[in-house]
């Protein structure tokens, strides 16, 4: 009984030939295959669960809690009015949802359900800054992602001389 080594030129294995039996041989080529087969699938399977873990939080219906920084618009007279200004914009923003989606859409709507804003997101900077652009495309938000987890997530305007801060929870 001879065995001959043959190392095929075209594929990365090598084939053992028992000229007697060749069922040695057809084992070890499949088993060689199904390691590959295990290496290919463990590797995408790793490169797909290292996706965008911010995108993968924000991908939700998110409530907004909490506004921080609200100033008046006319700082230098700060009246009873003014006071009372910021406080029903605070209440309005407190009544805001803003729902992502996985396919970069979004859209903003009152507690209600009634939609106010709908149009694409986009996260840049390292996953540090969301930009919200309107279907109208009128104006672009831009917001500085300070947290973001599974059960809260904190926003601070770019766009703004006094950064508002707003607080999200799960919806």
């Amino acid at each position: 009984m001879r065995i001959f080594l043959k190392k095929s030129v075209t594929a990365n294995f090598i084939w053992v030939t028992d000229f007697g039996s060749n069922s040695n041989a057809i084992k070890y080529f499949v088993m060689k295959k199904n390691i590959y087969f295990i290496l290919l699938s463990f590797s995408t399977i790793l490169l797909l669960s290292c996706q965008n873990k911010t995108k993968n939080y924000l991908a939700k219906k998110w409530d907004c809690v909490k506004v921080d920084n609200l100033t008046p618009i006319d700082k230098n007279f700060i009246s009873k009015e003014d006071s009372a200004k910021a406080i029903q914009v605070e209440a309005a923003l407190k009544t805001l949802s803003w729902t992502f989606n996985n396919d970069n859409t979004y859209y903003c709507s009152t507690l209600g359900n009634t939609l106010t804003v709908h149009g694409t997101y986009e996260i840049t900077d390292g996953d540090k800054t969301l930009r919200l652009t309107p279907d109208s495309k009128n104006s672009i938000n831009t917001y500085s992602i300070t947290t973001i987890s599974e059960i809260e997530m904190t926003l601070t305007s770019n766009d703004t001389r006094v950064p508002l801060i707003l607080h999200f929870s799960p919806h």
